[in-house]
């Protein structure tokens, strides 16, 4: 495993995708500080400088069928949960990959694949994880960090190494068991809660069921009939 330690960076998702070509399978640029952070669907990832994870891990997974993709996903939040389980912190996965101590958010992931005509070609594996942060703005709604749920400091360098193992070894033992784990760690599975169509606005009240090899959430409505939705097609 390489890991290549910027001090300053716009994003390391950026950066790689651009460098895509001479990258090794399994090599991890990681930054002090990201000047343009990105998370999914355009939206930024702020973190202050130093303070925390963020990192890219780039991948060669050409064993994984393209149709098969969101298992890459569902192992990352997995390797997640199991490094801040190591923390004494029990984790959720707010699918599609966010990572929530309750009802806040501690991690976030964002995963670009490249995709052949019938096999992965190569994904860069995005992760911010708030580790010793424990002030955060205004804009970012329900933050928390592994400073704030422990008490405790950590050094940067050694955390990353830490949770690059976690990551790496859910990655390798991708099989049938993943998308059953991934669902047992599912936020609000199996409890009702109030949805939004993004499509219409419309909110109604309804309950995780599961998610889907191809990654849609499929949910149960309060009022009958069943919905199949992909990510930011409905908010929660």
């Amino acid at each position: 495993m390489k890991i290549k330690w910027f001090n300053t960076i716009d994003s390391t998702n950026s950066a790689m995708a651009a460098s895509r070509e001479s990258l090794s399978d399994c090599e991890v640029w990681a930054a002090r500080t990201q000047s343009a952070g990105r998370g999914q669907k355009g939206n930024s990832w702020s973190s202050a400088p130093g303070e925390n994870l963020t990192f890219s891990i780039y991948l060669e997974p050409v064993h994984i069928a393209a149709a098969a993709q969101f298992a890459i996903s569902q192992a990352v939040a997995l390797g997640v949960c199991g490094y801040l389980a190591g923390k004494g912190i029990r984790a959720s996965v707010k699918w599609p990959n966010d990572i929530y101590v309750q009802d806040r958010k501690i991690c976030g992931i964002l995963i670009e694949n490249t995709i052949g005509p019938k096999m992965m070609k190569s994904s860069i594996v995005g992760v911010g994880l708030n580790l010793n942060q424990t002030e955060f703005p205004s804009s970012v709604p329900n933050p928390v960090s592994v400073k704030t749920l422990t008490g405790n400091s950590y050094v940067i360098d050694t955390e990353l190494e830490e949770l690059l193992r976690c990551i790496l070894n859910e990655y390798s033992n991708i099989g049938p068991q993943t998308a059953g784990e991934y669902l047992k760690r599912l936020y609000l599975k199996d409890t009702p809660h109030v949805f939004t169509i993004a499509a219409s606005g419309e909110r109604r009240r309804a309950t995780i069921r599961n998610v889907a090899s191809d990654g849609m959430m499929e949910v149960e409505f309060d009022d009958g009939g069943t919905g199949r939705f992909a990510f930011k097609e409905i908010v929660y």
